[in-house]
This record gives structure tokens, C-alpha cells and sequence, in this order.
């Protein structure tokens, strides 16, 4: 019984290692021959790490054509097959200090070293989300552009390649184009390699045009970069504006340099652009300099997904040596995925501040953008068909940078499933709900009947830039609306303090400070009263605009859908919900009580008239050191000027902060003036 017992683990554990295996190549298959991978990189690279357990559990010889010992896929037969003079090995990967720690104690050993010796040096390179080409130069001049393909033999690009203006024809060599190369021998051959890979901007201009023509978009930059590459039509690649950066070379780097720092240098004067490195001498200074890297990465124009450590010099890389597929003297260290794979555990149905309801998947947790996510929005009823969301379903998860998660798609999806279908009333209030003209939100009609709405509205009301409300907390929201304590926003000028002395936590003290920050904020000025009130589109720019511009909450009140149009920052959309808004009976009630309890909302009077920007529309955009966005706006504001939130044609100044994206980007389309931080400061400080 034994015996059959391990015979039949045996084969359990063959038969796992033969689905992973061909599980694998299929998806090699699609990433590298189809750019339209099926999973993201975070779940390809857990499935390999699970073969390669699995493979060493075995004990069994690994042969040769399995994903562990592979790179890539075999090239196609639409491009004709180059062999590349030296084999294009790929990178392992690491995923966490421990591992870092490790590679840099292998390398010392492999070299017979010391453990604290520092004597070795490692070079530290952003590692661009791209695709691999290798570039043949005889004599200087490029000859043949091949994808990786296997790592032996990839497919001849040359003709799409040369379209993009990073890659030179001709290596430079003269004095008068780089002063650099004067003293530099080129190999009669040399293999250069490096990563194609597509800007930001580029991306997004991309798949703006692929809407424009129904077209499918790309999911992300690399995938649109290699289907960009592997076109028929050069002109068609070069509409796509590709770029390039050199990472190495294979045949005739030896001859070039002793170490990869020299080797970018030069080919850094050939005309190739490089990417700035650092260097390290132990894992510290290595992981140092991921904090870094990772930290400017969502600022970078184009898309990194993590760095490569390598040792410097080559003699070293050379005793050291590789394995199946990858180089003993280099990792890979990847920043935390911003796609992972996990499965939804049941499909909710949110309500938000203004009634819209949102479906939202309740997820099995996982780690996705070095947050651990449980919860993930699926925007709308539309949006959970198209991507085919249901309970039980394995869904690609996306967390970029500091956004609310997203659930991208489902993979394998079974056919006999369930869909969710949408709810006939509020799943909060039992109210009906309903739909606008020419939107896809599905929205609760209960307003501030509805609890859920109600104690956000609050949160809103109170919050800092509304009304400022100090110590009405999230807790004490809830259990007030919990308790029937407050049914709307006017409620809480109308509190019964006494009521609240048995509440636990609710001292005398609190309670008073409470009283009295409630009192204070009666003396909010006009345009964060507005903002307090949530009028569906009246953010804080707005609200501030439509102050200045009325002067008082009656002339608001009774200003039509064309006199509101004229407000800067005011468009029809605008304009109609905040005329809806004063037509509703119950907003006109809630708001006679609130002016009753006492709050006078003004317009505070101009201090100063002769500043340089009085009376002008300011855009800022980005981050600034000295001072707060919001907080410039605001001074800015009681100087006579008029920020807006958004760049047009109306718009006098742009003062771009840190970081400042496409409204940058916009305002130079216009030719609008820009100014930065420090004339920002000179300004706000105008005697």
C-alpha cells in the first residue's frame, strides 16, 4: 500500500509538472508571438517558480524545451529567423530583500570572497517594461534588428526598427558629431541590445486613436509596443513612436569595454540613449537604490517594472558564469505587481455620496501594488458584463500607483456561469432606482432619505475644505445617523448635546468642543458652504467660482442654466444639476434651516486689487514644496485672483508644480503662460 501510495503521488506530481509546463508555453506563446498575454506578469512569474519547485521535487533530469531552461518562444515563420552572435540569456527574478541578500552572497562566494568584502561593485538599471531586440552593427552600420525570439534565434525586424529615432543607422564616430568616440575602436561586429518600449504620452495618444477608429485598445504599454514592432508595414510602426534604450551587448562588448558602467558610456556616445544607473557594493546600497527608483517611478515618462543588479565588471560576469536561462551575476528585482490573479468571493452593491450605486468585487485578499487588496471597484452594471465578472470568477486585479483597485477581466471563464444582474431598488433604503439620460450609473432616488448617502453627505459637509468641522469623526456620523440623532446635514445645527452625555467616550469636554466647533462653522465663507452642500459636478474650484462670481447664496439660487453658463468653469452638465439641485423642495427646505440655525455664508471682500493675476484665471497642477495646492488657491483666491481646475482657452496662467502632467502638456498646446513654484511664492507674498 505504500508502495502504491508514492507511485501514485509520483504521477500526481508528473502529471502537475506536465500541465504547468504546457499552461507555460502557452502563455510564452501569447506574450511573446501574439503580444496578448492572458495573465499579467506577476502570475507567470509565480506559475514558473511553481514548476521550478515542482521540477526540483521530482528529482527527475529537466529536459530541455521545458519554460524553467527556455527563453521567450520560437520565433514565428511571418518574419525570417536571425541567429543572434551570442545567446540572449533572460534575467531571474526577485521579489524581496531575502532574495537580494542572497544573489549578492552567491556572487561573493562564486567569486571565492569574503562575506563583508566590498570590493566588488554592482551596477543598478532601471528595468524598462519593453521588449528585447538585438541590433547587429558591421562596421558601424546596423545591418540586422532581430526580436529575442528564443534567446538563440529571433525574428529580422530591421525594417520597423529603423524607424525609430533612438536607434542609429551609423554608430557616430567623428569628432564634430561626439568628441567622445574620437579614441573608440568599433568592432567589426557588434551586437547591441536594449529595450523597445513606448512613452506614456505615446501610449495614451495610441489608444486614443484606436477609440477614434473602434478599434480595440492595448492594455498597457508593452503590449503595444511589441504589437507596434511586429508590423508588416513599417509605416505603421513608425506612426507609433517607439523608443529605445541600450542595456548591453553580446558579440564585440568585450572588445569595447572591461565593465557594463564603461560599456553604456560608449554606447552612450555611439548615439544610443541610455538610462541613468547607480552603483552599489552590498545588498544595503542595492536595496537602497530600489527604494529610490521605485519612489520616482510613477513621475517616469515611460514604464519600469522593476531594476536589474549586475556586477560591473566583465572578467567577473565571465567566471561566474550562467545557468539554463539566466546569468549568475544579475538579478531582476521587481516592484510589487500592479496586476495580480485572485477570485471574487461575491459581488456588492455600493452606494455612494450622491446615490450612485457601484458594484464592487469582494476578493479573496491578495498583494497588488504592495497594499493587500480585498475589495475592488467594477464601476458599472456595463462595465461588470463587458468584463465578465461574476462570483467565483479568477480575475486579473489592478492597483497603479495610488488608485482605488480595478478589476481588469476575467480569465477562463466558465460558460456555465452566473452573472450578477442589477438591483430594482437601493440595497441600503429599498428605495427605486433609476438612470440619467445618457449615463450608465445606476442611481438611488431615496437622496438624503437614504442612510447610506446620508452619512456620506455628512462626512462631506464636515469635512476640511467644506465646513471644517472638528470632531464630528466617522464614528460619531455613524452613530449618530445610527441612532436617529440627525436626518440630514441641517440636522446637525439642531443637535440635542445633553442627549449624547451617556454616550461612551463623549465627555463634557468633547461634547463642548464639539458645540463649539459646530458654532464656528457658521462663518464659513460662501464658496466652501457650497462645496459642503455636495451639488452633483460643484467641487471646490467650482464652488469658489460660482462665489466670486454671484456674490451671495440668493443670487445663486435664483441664477438660471444661462446665467450659470457664463460662470468660468461652468459648463450645460454643470449647470443643469446645480438648477436641479435649488429646484428640489427638500434641498430648499434642508437649506432654510441651516440659514436659520445661524450660518451665513459670504463672499469675503477683495484685500488687495492692484495684484498682478486680479481678476485673472490661474490653473496650478502638481505638487509644490513650500505650500499646499489648496492652500495657494485659497490665498490666492482672497488676492482678487480666479482658480479654475481645469486648463482652456480661458485660462491666463499655469503654475506647474512637481509632476505636472497633461494640463502641462496642454497649456504649451494653447500657449498659455507657465510659471513655476517660486514665482507662485513671489506672488502670493505681492505688497
Amino acid at each position: 500500500m505504500i508502495n502504491k501510495s508514492k507511485a501514485d503521488q509520483a504521477l500526481s506530481l508528473n502529471l502537475s509538472i506536465e500541465a504547468l509546463r504546457n499552461s507555460l508555453k502557452e502563455h510564452n506563446y501569447r506574450y511573446y508571438r501574439l503580444d496578448a498575454p492572458l495573465i499579467p506578469d506577476a502570475e507567470y512569474d509565480r506559475l514558473l517558480r511553481q514548476l521550478e519547485a515542482l521540477e526540483a521535487e521530482s528529482g527527475e533530469p529537466v529536459p530541455a524545451d521545458s519554460p524553467t531552461q527556455t527563453v521567450g518562444a520560437p520565433p514565428s515563420h511571418t518574419f525570417t529567423s536571425r541567429q543572434h552572435g551570442e545567446q540572449l540569456l533572460s534575467l531571474a527574478n526577485a521579489f524581496d530583500a531575502e532574495a537580494i541578500e542572497a544573489f549578492v552572497e552567491r556572487n561573493r562566494e562564486g567569486l571565492g570572497l569574503e562575506a563583508d568584502d566590498q570590493s566588488v561593485q554592482f551596477i543598478v538599471e532601471p528595468k524598462v517594461d519593453g521588449l528585447a531586440i538585438n541590433l547587429r552593427y558591421e562596421r558601424g552600420v546596423l545591418c540586422i534588428a532581430a526580436t529575442r525570439g528564443d534567446g538563440t534565434t529571433g525574428e529580422d525586424v530591421t525594417d520597423n526598427i529603423r524607424t525609430i529615432a533612438d536607434i542609429p543607422w551609423c554608430l557616430q564616430t567623428d569628432a564634430e558629431s561626439n568628441a567622445q568616440t574620437n579614441d573608440i575602436v568599433i568592432p567589426d561586429v557588434l551586437e547591441v541590445r536594449g529595450e523597445v518600449y513606448m512613452s506614456k504620452a505615446a501610449f495614451a495618444d495610441l489608444n486614443a486613436r484606436q477609440l477614434a477608429e473602434k478599434a480595440e485598445p492595448f492594455a498597457n504599454p508593452r503590449n503595444a509596443a511589441a504589437g507596434s514592432l511586429r508590423q508588416l508595414d513599417a509605416k505603421i510602426t513608425a506612426q507609433r513612436a517607439l523608443s529605445f534604450f541600450a542595456y548591453g551587448a553580446g558579440l564585440g562588448a568585450r572588445e569595447l569595454a572591461a565593465s557594463q558602467s564603461a560599456l553604456l558610456s560608449k554606447l552612450h556616445a555611439f548615439g544610443f540613449a541610455v538610462q541613468q544607473t547607480a552603483m552599489a557594493v552590498d545588498a544595503a546600497g542595492l536595496l537602497q537604490r530600489y527604494q529610490s527608483v521605485m519612489q520616482q517611478r510613477a513621475s517616469m515618462p515611460y514604464e519600469i517594472d522593476g531594476v536589474v543588479y549586475k556586477l560591473d565588471d566583465f572578467d567577473l560576469q565571465q567566471r561566474l558564469g550562467a545557468v539554463a536561462r539566466s546569468p549568475r551575476w544579475a538579478i531582476a528585482h521587481k516592484f510589487p505587481a500592479e496586476e495580480v490573479v485572485t477570485l471574487v468571493d461575491n459581488i456588492i452593491w455600493q452606494v455612494g455620496r450622491t446615490g450612485v450605486i457601484t458594484p464592487v468585487a469582494d476578493l479573496q485578499p491578495v498583494a497588488v501594488g504592495g497594499v493587500t487588496v480585498s475589495r475592488a471597484t467594477l464601476h458599472n452594471m456595463d462595465e461588470l458584463r463587458r468584463k465578465q465578472v461574476y462570483v467565483g470568477a479568477r480575475v486579473i486585479v489592478r492597483r497603479a500607483g495610488d488608485v482605488i483597485p480595478e478589476v481588469v477581466k476575467a480569465i477562463d471563464v466558465d460558460e456555465q456561469a452566473v452573472f450578477p444582474v442589477q438591483p430594482d431598488v437601493c440595497p441600503v433604503c429599498q428605495a427605486s432606482v433609476f438612470k440619467l439620460e445618457g449615463e450608465v450609473a445606476l442611481r438611488c432616488s431615496g437622496g438624503l432619505s437614504c442612510s447610506a448617502q446620508l452619512i456620506e453627505r455628512l462626512r462631506h459637509f464636515v469635512a476640511r475644505g467644506a465646513m471644517d468641522i472638528e470632531g464630528m469623526g466617522d464614528k460619531l456620523i455613524a452613530r449618530l445617523v445610527e441612532e436617529e440623532k440627525v436626518s440630514d446635514i441641517a440636522g446637525l445645527f439642531e443637535l440635542n448635546y445633553a442627549s449624547l452625555s451617556d454616550w461612551t467616550g463623549m465627555g463634557e469636554k468633547k461634547i463642548t468642543n464639539l458645540q463649539t466647533s459646530i458654532q464656528q462653522s457658521k462663518q464659513r465663507p460662501l464658496a466652501r458652504f457650497l462645496h459642503a452642500l455636495g451639488i452633483r459636478h460643484v467641487g471646490s474650484a467650482t464652488a469658489a467660482a460660482l462665489a466670486s462670481h454671484f456674490g451671495s447664496l440668493d443670487a445663486l439660487m435664483q441664477a438660471g442654466e444661462e446665467a450659470l453658463i457664463a460662470v468660468p468653469d461652468v459648463g450645460p452638465e454643470v449647470a443643469a444639476s446645480i438648477c436641479s439641485f435649488f429646484a428640489e423642495a427638500h434641498n430648499l427646505d434642508v437649506i432654510e434651516r441651516l440659514l436659520a440655525a445661524g450660518i451665513e455664508p459670504s463672499v469675503p471682500e477683495q484685500q488687495v486689487s492692484n495684484h498682478p493675476l486680479a481678476g485673472k484665471t490661474i490653473v496650478l497642477t502638481g505638487s509644490f514644496a513650500a505650500i499646499a495646492r489648496r492652500a495657494a488657491q485659497e490665498q490666492l483666491r482672497a488676492l482678487g485672483v480666479k482658480p479654475a481646475s481645469s486648463v482652456s482657452k480661458n485660462t491666463d496662467v499655469l503654475i506647474a508644480g512637481e509632476k505636472a502632467g497633461a494640463k502641462l502638456s496642454k497649456a504649451r498646446e494653447l500657449g498659455i503662460e507657465i510659471a513655476d513654484e517660486a514665482q507662485l511664492l513671489v506672488w502670493l507674498n505681492w505688497q
